[in-house]
């Protein structure tokens, strides 16, 4: 009787769009510190050495991973207004993609190679910086800035806890020594005051005010 073929039957099928997915999908659950190798392996039911066939390391991996975050991040058009309303849904639209998988934006933030889905982001965007009337020097410098804004305003975004952060910091204010910290007591209101779409705005919206002025 011949031996029956070993198949991968009730396994996922391995690729590396699955390995990918795996382990995006443990940052969603886990956090990306508490993403390994062995771990994805086991997502994808194979030994860990089998994952180096597809990445050389882990680091490939995680950045495969923040590329497909932003995978689906639709491209504004010109029915969504001039450039500088199409850069800001842009930039929107891209922060809300990272903030929904928990603190993949970290990736962005050590020096991963941007992949396929985020170049065509940064296109867009630079183009729409130049469209703007923004230099080339300024738009190379300001495509780093505006990607360091939309790493760190989606980690604010994804805190699950941000108004009770926002309670617990408005009571240490108000806690202070008015004679050491005047400043502090005096603002301590508006430092911790708006919500974080409205104050997200304002940044980019002076971030951008920035950009002209320099222009």
């Amino acid at each position: 009787m011949p031996a029956r073929p070993r198949t991968r039957s009730e396994k996922t099928t391995l690729s590396l769009d699955a390995i990918v997915a795996a382990t995006l999908a443990l940052v969603d659950e886990l956090g990306c510190a508490a993403v390994s190798m062995r771990r994805v392996s086991q997502a994808v039911q194979t030994g860990p050495a089998s994952l180096y066939v597809y990445v050389p390391d882990r680091g490939t991996l995680m950045a495969l991973a923040l590329d497909l975050a932003v995978a689906d991040v639709r491209l504004p058009t010109d029915s969504d207004g001039d450039w500088r309303a199409r850069l800001e849904l842009l930039v929107d639209r891209s922060v809300t993609a990272l903030a929904a998988h928990n603190d993949i934006a970290t990736v962005g933030m050590t020096g991963a190679l941007p992949g396929p889905h985020s170049l065509r982001i940064t296109e867009e965007l630079l183009r729409l910086l130049r469209t703007g009337g923004i230099s080339d020097a300024a738009c190379a410098w300001a495509a780093d800035l505006i990607g360091q804004y939309i790493a760190s305003s989606a980690l604010e975004e994804r805190e699950k806890e941000e108004e009770a952060f926002a309670a617990r910091l408005d009571t240490l204010y108000r806690s202070l020594p008015a004679g050491r910290y005047p400043t502090i007591r005096a603002l301590g209101p508006l430092l911790t005051g708006g919500d974080g779409a409205t104050r997200a705005a304002w940044k980019l919206r002076v971030l951008i005010d920035g950009l002209l002025a320099g222009a």
